[in-house]
């Protein structure tokens, strides 16, 4: 697996954190290349929502959408839990470790 992801102009590596913060102060946002970097780590959970879907497509009449959902939501879960904290560190005023007092 390369830790390297390329996304249009942008690219993200073991680095990431001064990119996000780069990003961030061009008024980008930084949340796409950061989920197709995330997405790699929550593979399990991808590939069971690929498995749901597949059984779903096989039977007739079934909506893999409705019927995928909690697979789906695991996938998403996982891949926030990686975006979120890397954005929340890259914001002004969180130098401290938290924005909130």
């Amino acid at each position: 697996m390369s830790n390297q992801v390329n996304f249009g102009e942008g690219k993200i590596n073991e680095n990431y954190p001064s990119a996000i913060k780069t990003m961030l102060e061009q008024g980008k946002d930084p949340k796409d290349l950061l989920i197709q970097y995330c997405r790699p780590q929550c593979k399990w959970y991808d590939d069971k929502y690929d498995r749901c879907v597949k059984a779903f497509l096989s039977l007739k009449n079934a909506d893999p959408e409705k019927n995928c959902m909690y697979p789906y939501r695991d996938l998403v879960t996982c891949v926030e839990a990686c975006v979120q904290p890397k954005i929340q560190h890259a914001l002004k005023g969180n130098e401290h470790g938290f924005i909130f007092h």
